[in-house]
């Protein structure tokens, strides 16, 4: 595959057993309302959200994930988003053993408008980078908002809506 390809499949949503983002619906504005499922990342701790993803046509360029959130009431300041891999090699990484996740953070801001989504990117170069995660493999993607880092001064729940992993 080429530069910009969808490579990564979000294969199932798992909250952690501690410190997870809340499952929670936001109503739209029609009638009737449809209604968009995300997940609330409190303003004042750190939470995480894991997806268990493969990766089917990487060849080997670095992953972008573009990530979709909006906020739950604030029009401004920055909401610090991350992002870190965790590879399940063949025969080779043991579900049961402790990981350290190795993220890339992103200061990101808030749209104008609370319910308007925001399109921001986080990026890994092949390689160490993204746990040397292989084409044809498996791996949790963990998303985290930094809430606690001197960045974040966004009020408010952000809302995750989703991501797309493309190929860098």
């Amino acid at each position: 595959m080429a530069s910009g390809d969808v490579v990564v499949q979000v294969l199932e949503e798992m909250p952690p057993a501690t410190t997870y983002a809340t499952f929670d619906v936001r109503a739209g504005g029609s009638t009737p309302a449809e209604s968009m499922a995300v997940w609330d990342f409190d303003p004042d701790a750190i939470e995480y959200m894991d997806f268990k993803c493969a990766l089917k046509g990487y060849d080997g360029g670095g992953l972008t994930l573009r990530l979709a959130w909006m906020s739950t009431s604030a029009t401004s300041n920055v909401c610090r988003w991350g992002a870190a891999v965790r590879r399940f090699q063949d025969d080779a990484e043991d579900v049961d053993t402790s990981q350290t996740y190795d993220y890339n953070d992103v200061d990101c801001t808030a749209a104008s408008a609370s319910g308007e989504i925001v399109y921001d990117n986080i990026t890994f170069t092949d390689g160490a980078d993204m746990d040397s995660w292989a084409d044809g493999e498996f791996a949790i993607i963990r998303i985290r908002r930094n809430a606690t880092h001197a960045n974040d001064n966004m009020t408010g729940d952000a809302e995750l809506v989703g991501f797309i992993g493309y190929e860098t």
